[in-house]
């Protein structure tokens, strides 16, 4: 990853050392145990990003296998477009099962990946995935808004349910270079929402233009779920936004079944840089 990575503080090129990485000015920065590097500037009571609760739901669900349409659209629109030997950023990896499925599936191509997040919790739980274990995939804590990359170093980007940082992603993609995104689409958990509020809404949907980039593809996956168990249920409910922002009431309704059919529904985007 020579080159590829800038310190966050000089925006000199880091180079890897024993341990971590350096650069020109003398700015290390260590690699945990777990894999990853710190190089977020600054620190704030109680950390950043998603919690160790969280992470562990996703944990749980993804590995169940309940999003696994959604990973093979990726994979699908991934190999059509990514070239040998080339670098796949993913702003916002969180635990890493996209980035990781991602990088697996191209591995053939001889791809390199950097997974981006926040939260250290995130990044824990992403070390332990074998794309991190095989050398394949680099895991930096740090924000989607400033990531610590190169200019047009990256020739793919993924952006899984994260903020949406668009000047970046222009910034790191090279001129043609291709931008996956996931978002939800109209009814996305309604079911879930149905037994959470008294009033259940659908997913706001906005135009798919995105300046600066030109739309290859929409891909609607809709797939059913079928939750049985309080503890899978619990595990999709903690992943999602709606564990902040719901009434006790809903939640007692929630914790109350023992089998939950729900609708997983995601728009896929891909979209090609437009050039200068």
């Amino acid at each position: 990853m020579e080159h590829l990575i800038v310190c966050p503080v000089c925006r000199g090129a880091l180079t890897q050392a024993e341990g971590g990485y350096l650069c020109p000015l003398g700015h290390r920065f260590d690699t945990a145990r777990r894999g990853y590097t710190n190089l977020l500037l600054g620190h704030s009571p109680g950390g950043h990003g998603d919690n160790r609760e969280m992470i562990l739901a996703r944990q749980a669900f993804l590995g169940a296998g309940h999003y696994a349409p959604l990973l093979e659209a990726l994979t699908h629109r991934a190999e059509q477009y990514f070239p040998e030997g080339g670098l796949l950023v993913d702003a916002g990896c969180g635990e890493g099962y996209y980035t990781d499925g991602a990088l697996r599936a191209l591995a053939s191509r001889g791809a390199r990946g950097i997974g981006i997040d926040i939260s250290k919790e995130a990044l824990r739980a992403a070390g332990t995935r074998p794309s991190v274990k095989g050398g394949a995939l680099t895991l930096l804590v740090a924000g989607v808004y400033d990531m610590p990359l190169s200019d047009g170093c990256a020739d793919m980007v993924l952006n899984f349910f994260a903020p949406l940082a668009r000047e970046e992603y222009l910034r790191i993609l090279r001129q043609d270079g291709i931008l996956i995104m996931a978002i939800p689409a109209r009814r996305h958990l309604f079911e879930l929402k149905q037994v959470l509020y008294d009033t259940p809404y659908e997913n706001e949907v906005q135009d798919f233009a995105l300046a600066g980039f030109r739309l290859l593809h929409e891909d609607l996956i809709s797939t059913r779920l079928s939750l049985d168990g309080s503890e899978q249920i619990g595990a999709l409910f903690s992943m999602t936004p709606y564990y902040f922002r719901t009434p006790r009431e809903g939640k007692e309704r929630l914790a109350r079944l023992s089998h939950l059919d729900v609708t997983a529904e995601f728009h896929l985007l891909t979209y090609r840089r437009s050039l200068l």
